[in-house]
C-alpha cells in the first residue's frame, strides 16, 4: 500500500531507486555510488597502510634505540611494541574488512529490507561510516550527511547492502491508527 507523498520521506534515493531496491537488486545511481566509494576507500586504504607502516617503523626505532640505551627496560618495551603494532594491525584489518564486504556487495548488487526504528543516541563515528542503531542491530551510513535526516524513534524502511550493512536508501512508513493509549 502506497502512502501519499506528504508523509513520506524519502532518503538517499528516488523513486526508480526505490523500485528496484523492493525487487531486491540495486538501481544503477546506487552501483555506480557504491563504485564510488569503493574507489574512494581503497585510495585512503593504500595511504593508511603507509602511514601505518612508517609509524611502526618509527616507534620500532625509537623504543629499540631506548632499550639499548637502558632507558626503557625490555620487557617494557616489549608490552609496548606488541600493543602499537596490534593496535596498527587491527585498525588496517578493520579497514580492509570493510571494504572487501563492500566489493561483495557491489558485485552481488543485493539488497536487504529492514524495517525498524531509528535511534540516533547509539551513533558511533568511524574513520570510513557512521553507525545508525535500528532496533537492536547497527547498521553504517558512508554518508555522513545521511545521519541527519533520521528522525530518533521513527519508523524506516531500510535498504541495506548484506554483506556490509551499509544503508543505501531508506523511507519513512508512516503509522496508521498511532495514538496515546488511555
Amino acid at each position: 500500500m502506497v502512502q501519499p507523498l506528504a508523509t513520506r520521506q524519502l532518503i538517499n534515493a528516488t523513486e526508480d531507486d526505490l523500485k528496484q531496491n523492493r525487487l531486491g537488486v540495486m538501481s544503477q545511481s546506487q552501483v555506480s555510488a557504491v563504485q564510488t566509494h569503493l574507489d574512494n576507500y581503497q585510495e585512503r586504504m593504500s595511504i593508511v597502510l603507509k602511514r601505518a607502516i612508517f609509524t611502526a617503523g618509527v616507534i620500532t626505532s625509537v623504543i629499540v634505540l631506548l632499550v639499548f640505551i637502558r632507558i626503557l627496560p625490555l620487557p617494557l618495551a616489549m608490552v609496548i611494541e606488541f600493543i602499537v603494532v596490534g593496535g596498527m594491525v587491527y585498525l588496517t584489518s578493520d579497514f580492509n574488512r570493510f571494504v572487501q564486504q563492500l566489493l561483495l556487495d557491489h558485485e552481488a548488487q543485493a539488497v536487504r529490507i529492514v524495517k525498524g526504528r531509528v535511534s540516533q543516541y547509539t551513533m558511533r563515528t568511524h574513520p570510513l561510516y557512521k553507525t545508525l542503531r535500528v532496533e537492536l542491530q547497527n547498521y553504517r551510513l558512508v554518508d555522513e550527511a545521511l545521519a541527519e535526516q533520521f528522525g530518533t524513534g521513527e519508523l524506516y524502511q531500510l535498504y541495506v547492502l548484506p554483506q556490509s550493512r551499509v544503508v543505501i536508501a531508506a523511507e519513512k512508513t508512516g503509522e496508521k491508527g498511532t495514538g496515546y493509549l488511555r
